[in-house]
């Protein structure tokens, strides 16, 4: 079913209408709280996801003669792969996946954008034909977003392999899923799959990431609280001065860094220096106080020290290197 005398089907004029309200709700969001990289992220992915839903829904139509043919091929085709040049920078910027880096910032120019364009112009020059031209030119991109999916697999298996370790498989399932739609874009173009298909996988992927940020945001809340809540108590229990909290609060940071201590094991570090028991650690994140006492174990084989004694004085110690070598 189209809407109008347009061949946008109704499944993607309803994803499209959902995804502005969304926009807006999520806009207003950021202007409140600015600072919130991931949430810049997440609105430069559903912005560029709106634009290529309207495109991918209104072009190619012979009926619209005030657009030539050739523009509304490049308006169409254009908004897929810049969709699916965001994705890797995405993940790789929201989720922390560093092996993405070069495929973000480099891969995806080297591979997508520069073999479609200079392959399908030459195409299109010599023979004049746009869809014959489209399927040369799709032909290095489409094998690229294949590749592309399995290294975004592989490094997100490296990214949650603790989880995964530990049992929590949520994060790392709701990412493959996510992924897979948006890696096999090029893959797709190049075989014409039908607009409510493309809609349904591309938005359905887009579905799984909103679950996750969700979720994400929640328990980033939840963590801002818990923090709030170790400083006010940290200045009721403590007599040191304030000016002293401050010096030992910015070295753990600088120290969990230096250790490379991921997120996960960071909000556990942050209540480990502030005595509390692994037990009540456990209760405070809603894990389970097995899944503490394994990544407190992480810890400690990262930063080479035996007791929790040595495990705190290494992290609120002023030189880390010093601390590490002494360990």
């Amino acid at each position: 079913m189209l809407i109008g005398d347009t061949d946008l089907h109704i499944v993607t004029f309803l994803f499209i209408i959902l995804e502005i309200v969304m926009l807006i709700i999520q806009g207003i969001f950021y202007l409140q709280k600015p600072e919130e990289k991931s949430r810049k992220y997440y609105i430069i992915l559903l912005a560029l996801l709106i634009v290529k839903n309207i495109a991918m829904g209104l072009f190619p139509d012979p009926k619209i003669t005030f657009i030539p043919m050739i523009a509304q091929y490049i308006l169409t085709y254009g908004a897929g792969f810049i969709m699916a040049s965001y994705f890797p920078y995405y993940f790789y910027r929201s989720y922390n996946i560093r092996q993405l880096r070069w495929h973000a910032t480099k891969g995806i120019f080297l591979f997508l954008h520069a073999p479609f364009i200079l392959i399908f112009t030459l195409e299109y020059l010599i023979q004049g034909d746009i869809d014959q031209a489209i399927n040369y030119g799709l032909y290095i991109p489409a094998v690229y977003g294949l590749v592309l999916g399995f290294v975004l697999l592989r490094a997100i298996r490296l990214r949650y392999r603790d989880d995964v370790k530990n049992h929590q498989y949520f994060d790392m399932i709701a990412v493959y899923c996510a992924v897979i739609p948006y890696a096999s874009l090029a893959f797709c173009a190049y075989f014409r799959i039908s607009q409510v298909n493309e809609a349904l996988l591309t938005n359905g992927g887009f579905a799984i990431i909103t679950v996750l940020f969700i979720r994400n945001s929640i328990k980033q809340s939840r963590e801002d609280s818990v923090r709030l809540q170790m400083l006010r108590n940290s200045l009721k229990k403590s007599e040191i001065p304030v000016i002293e909290q401050e010096l030992a609060t910015e070295h753990l940071e600088e120290n969990m860094i230096y250790y490379g201590l991921t997120e996960r094991q960071k909000e556990i570090a942050r209540l480990v220096v502030q005595d509390y028991k692994y037990k009540e650690i456990a209760e405070m994140l809603s894990r389970t106080l097995k899944t503490v006492e394994k990544h407190i174990e992480n810890i400690s084989k990262k930063m080479d020290v035996k007791t929790r004694k040595e495990l705190e004085e290494a992290l609120l110690a002023k030189n880390p290197i010093k601390s590490h070598k002494s360990a």
